[in-house]
């Protein structure tokens, strides 16, 4: 295995771990709160197991109907983002399905040049209504970077073109934001 391919297998193995350590907690609560259920009442319908229950049940619904007012992005695959973007940006952008030049992606979002940074230096293509399209990644660029710089889900970026795994951005590679 080639120094390039060890350093993204690496990557890919933190990314892992950070997204596991993040939907841990979330996971260990539907969980325990799944458990607190009877199967079901005579009349068919789940309820809670005692009354106590019960209130920690109307606490988890408000918590739900809370989130649930949290603006998203539909990625019209049956795929929601969240429409607050990282950083300063405003909303988050991503591209579906993200298969690699995938023809029937799309954008979903908006994309919004927040300027340069010192790991996001790179030039911007844009399309004849003036809307960005592309980007050529620079010297000292990463993916994540180019992500904030442009308010879109770096994820999504990097596996519609191909840069993941033993595949990285180089300095010269031509990303497509807008396909």
């Amino acid at each position: 295995m080639d120094r390039a391919a060890k350093i993204a297998a690496g990557i890919s193995v933190l990314v892992i771990a950070g997204l596991v350590a993040v939907a841990a907690p979330a996971v260990a609560t539907a969980t325990g709160a799944l458990s607190e259920w009877a199967l079901f009442s005579p009349g068919g319908e789940a309820e809670p197991a005692s009354a106590a229950q019960a209130d920690d049940v109307v606490a988890a619904e408000e918590d739900v109907v809370a989130s649930e007012k949290e603006p998203l992005i539909s990625a019209g695959n049956g795929t929601w983002f969240s429409a607050e973007g990282p950083g300063d940006c405003a909303t988050n952008a991503a591209i579906h399905p993200y298969g690699a030049h995938d023809p029937s992606a799309r954008l979903a979002g908006e994309l919004t040049d927040m300027g340069v940074t010192a790991s996001a230096s790179g030039e911007v293509g844009y399309t004849a209504d003036g809307l960005i399209e592309t980007y050529t990644v620079a010297p000292g660029d990463s993916l994540i970077a180019i992500g904030e710089r442009f308010c879109v889900d770096y994820v999504t970026v990097g596996a519609y073109n191909d840069r993941f795994g033993s595949k990285v951005i180089q300095p010269g590679d031509v990303l497509v934001l807008r396909p």
